[in-house]
């Protein structure tokens, strides 16, 4: 599978908000089979560790903080849906050339 094609997934997402909301009630096997059918074949363990490794660059690098349920950001997924988060509160700290440095070479500096 292919953690390139998850970050593809949600770049498409926080470019396009209809996208965002017709993807954003959806569960996790709903999500990859209408990715699927959008053209984006990723699994669920690419999903993950994309979206970990983008919070972890927030957290240690942008923010600063500790990696724990102390950082600001975690807060801010509570009560939240996963997909909205991930692409206001992550996708959107980064610029695109970042992103793909970070999923490219395997995680945050």
């Amino acid at each position: 599978m292919s953690q390139a094609r998850a970050l593809d997934f949600m770049l498409a997402l926080n470019c396009s908000p209809s996208m965002l909301a017709r993807y954003e009630g959806r569960n996790l096997s709903q999500v990859l089979f209408h990715a699927k059918n959008d053209g984006y074949v990723f699994s669920a363990d690419d999903l993950a560790d994309v979206a970990g490794k983008l919070e972890a660059s927030v957290i240690l690098s942008k923010d600063q903080e500790q990696f724990d349920e102390t950082s600001h950001l975690w807060r801010r997924m509570w009560g939240r849906r996963h997909l909205g988060y991930l692409v206001e509160h992550v996708i959107r700290r980064h610029s695109e050339s970042e992103l793909r440095d970070l999923i490219g070479r395997g995680g945050w500096a």
